[in-house]
């Protein structure tokens, strides 16, 4: 079978569908070595994959906006150059699919419904059309593969797609995040981010578009914990692109004091944490903290899981689906809340320990093996 890949998130790593791209397309091809992968990237990559995966380089051409070349590229561009390289099936990782009925079977993963159910991420009417026919094209789609029951659920709702077409392929983490960092490991990525060794820290992982409501977290710590306790918090990560989505990221502020009172925890932002990194970053933490308002699925919470790393999350339909009992949840925007969260296991040690051993017992049971099985067995069906 030779399979044709839409691989733009290659070029972006750092997001959640870039690292689903890549580990999926990763192990479909090392768990099926008779097939042939062939992706299509718009810039250069320097991944590495098996020798049954072919990535070619097809520049945008499209003489417009950056909109207008994206949508070229995944409408004419990257449909042409796959039916000339005579594959079987092809798979958009994202919903970038053909708008129009296409020769060979198309799959489309669509990881969420936030673009058609947010009115923040259509705030233009160039947006709006595109992503009105990106939802179309999904229903129009042989197979939809989503991350989670929640957006199974939704997407079947919002997209009109049969319920018989669709199923999970769910994220995971990648193997290293399976791994105990030692201590040296660790000390070198405090010092690389400027990070004091033996000093607490509750970490942040993620986006900053205004859903993933980093602003609250802040708003609280500098208020609520960093005025009385010596801990700090950490954000990494950084904006993607410009865009009003990140209004609440460019007014954060990194102050040493707040009026007149001089804190006692300090708010560092490291910028892009690189991969082999995050492992010991995470182990590191005294907790992790996210009060995104609305998912798909939610990588850094899994990575942080399965890291052993207590996490305070906020209490969406999605978290509970991949975290049941082994989490503390709070509505996002209940501020005291989060604050005596966070301060009482700050203060209590058998409170802190008995949120330790809560994670130490949590069990992954997503797997990128398991996923790629899932996935082959609907390309089989398919072709």
């Amino acid at each position: 079978m030779k399979i044709g890949v839409n691989g733009r998130f290659l070029t972006k790593l750092y997001t959640g569908i870039g690292q689903h791209t890549y580990h999926l397309f990763k192990t479909l091809a090392e768990k099926n070595p008779l097939d042939l992968f062939v992706i299509v990237v718009p810039e250069r990559v320097n991944l590495k994959f098996g020798n049954n995966v072919e990535i070619f380089l097809v520049p945008e051409s499209f003489p417009g906006t950056d909109g207008m070349k994206k949508t070229y590229w995944e409408q004419r561009q990257v449909p042409r150059f796959l039916l000339q390289q005579k594959v079987d099936l092809l798979h958009f990782p994202y919903p970038g699919n053909p708008w129009r009925r296409f020769k060979k079977p198309v799959c489309v993963t669509v990881h969420d419904t936030i673009p058609w159910t947010l009115s923040a991420y259509r705030n233009s009417v160039l947006t709006r059309l595109y992503q009105d026919k990106a939802r179309k094209a999904v229903k129009r789609a042989r197979h939809v593969f989503t991350v989670s029951k929640t957006s199974q659920e939704e997407i079947i709702e919002i997209c009109k797609v049969n319920p018989e077409k669709i199923s999970i392929s769910y994220n995971a983490p990648a193997p290293e995040f399976f791994k105990t960092a030692t201590q040296e490991q660790k000390d070198s990525v405090l010092r690389h981010y400027n990070l004091e060794k033996n000093r607490p820290f509750f970490l942040y992982i993620g986006g900053y578009d205004e859903r993933k409501n980093v602003s609250t977290l802040v708003r609280v710590f500098l208020e609520k914990i960093a005025p009385f306790y010596e801990v700090d918090l950490v954000l990494a990560g950084g904006k993607l692109h410009q865009s009003p989505l990140y209004e609440s990221y460019d007014k954060l502020t990194n102050p040493n004091q707040k009026g007149s009172v001089k804190l006692k925890g300090k708010l560092v932002r490291t910028g892009f944490v690189d991969q082999e990194d995050l492992p010991a970053l995470y182990q590191s933490s005294f907790a992790f903290v996210h009060l995104s308002e609305k998912e798909g699925c939610n990588l850094p919470v899994l990575e942080a899981a399965v890291s052993k790393t207590p996490l305070i999350i906020s209490d969406i339909a999605v978290h509970k689906e991949m975290m049941g009992e082994s989490a503390l949840y709070l509505n996002p925007h209940d501020e005291d809340r989060l604050a005596h969260i966070m301060a009482s296991i700050l203060i209590d040690p058998y409170n802190y320990q008995k949120q330790k051993q809560r994670i130490q017992n949590y069990v992954c049971p997503f797997s990128w093996e398991k996923t790629a099985e899932d996935v082959m067995a609907v390309y089989k069906k398919l072709v």
